[in-house]
């Protein structure tokens, strides 16, 4: 059922889009409205590649997943070169 809700949430800007243009037919987005939604286009993108730059494993390191330590405490994940 989760995925019905995560298909209506794809789908509500394109509806309301829709409507927008059913009830104005005759007007176009204005340039600053285009030139604004390029620009989030723009720092999303901008923030994707950065945000995957910095959560990248270093070139020749090994991923060790999260573990319980001998006392019990959980130890985070972590990266360890290779041996």
């Amino acid at each position: 059922m989760a995925w019905l809700f995560e298909a209506l949430l794809f789908a509500t800007p394109f509806a309301l889009y829709a409507l927008w243009r059913r009830f104005n037919p005759a007007t176009e987005p204005s340039a600053r409205l285009l030139s604004l939604a390029a620009l989030g286009v723009g720092l999303m993108l901008a923030g994707a590649v950065a945000y995957g730059l910095d959560r990248s494993l270093a070139p020749g390191g090994v991923y060790v997943p999260p573990q319980a330590g001998a006392d019990g405490r959980i130890e985070p994940g972590h990266t360890e070169p290779r041996r």
